[in-house]
């Protein structure tokens, strides 16, 4: 292992562990691993310290979690990710690149619209559906999922244990079908990601931190530019 991949690795613990607290790191992270190791490989090499990152959420939030939102969530959530596997299984490696950076900018545009206040409340079918499909081609649906949380008004703490249990049976649902359909998880996929696992902790209580004391929607409105950049990167580029 090089020593940019190494340093790429801390780099994904870390951001897999601040994205678990609303803040939009996979749509950074998720592209630029995308160029280095191929679209669908990459996506097996993140979903393994995303994992360790929704157990060390839950167990931070775990009184915290509306049972009633994820049931409504998940089975159009289910429906996207199969529609997202037959997608990923018969199409080549450029063209799930340029998928995962058209979900990219899509998801990026929707966050923009949350923060001018846009209610996107009455479209869980959508976000559901979009949430599954985007989820499957690259782990970037994170940032749907908030904005639906946000606009049916939970508190915070409610919105981290609700986010994470959904996101913790999608991801478990996922790791079946990387292994099963795509095969893009492997050995060497766990050696890389032993070097991120441990920086997922320090993500966590990082994002835990500057949550509570940054100006997230400041900081929001930063990512999801950097997000759109590195989106029109896979499109174009």
């Amino acid at each position: 292992m090089s020593y940019l991949e190494i340093l790429g690795m801390i780099g994904l613990g870390i951001g897999c562990g601040v994205s678990k607290l609303g803040i939009p790191a996979a749509l950074i992270f998720s592209p630029i691993l995308a160029s280095i190791y191929g679209g669908k490989a990459s996506a097996g090499i993140i979903i393994i310290p995303i994992l360790v990152s929704d157990l060390i959420v839950m167990y931070i939030y775990r009184k915290n979690a509306d049972k009633k939102v994820v049931l409504k969530m998940l089975p159009l959530t289910f429906l996207g990710m199969i529609v997202a596997v037959i997608f990923g299984k018969y199409i080549s490696d450029e063209i799930f690149k340029q998928s995962m950076g058209i979900i990219i900018l899509v998801i990026g545009i929707l966050t923009l619209l949350k923060n001018f206040k846009i209610d996107f409340s009455k479209l869980s079918v959508l976000f559901g559906f979009l949430g599954g499909f985007a989820a499957f081609i690259g782990n970037v649906s994170g940032p749907l999922m908030s904005i639906y949380l946000l606009n049916i008004k939970m508190d915070r703490d409610k919105f981290y244990g609700t986010r994470t249990w959904f996101y913790f049976i999608v991801n478990l649902v996922k790791v079946t079908l990387y292994v099963v359909v795509l095969k893009n998880i492997h050995l060497e996929t766990f050696k890389l990601t032993s070097v991120a696992i441990p920086f997922v902790f320090v993500g966590v209580f990082a994002g835990k931190y500057f949550v509570e004391k940054m100006n997230q929607e400041l900081f929001e409105k930063f990512i999801v530019i950097l997000s759109i950049i590195s989106g029109l990167k896979l499109l174009f580029f």
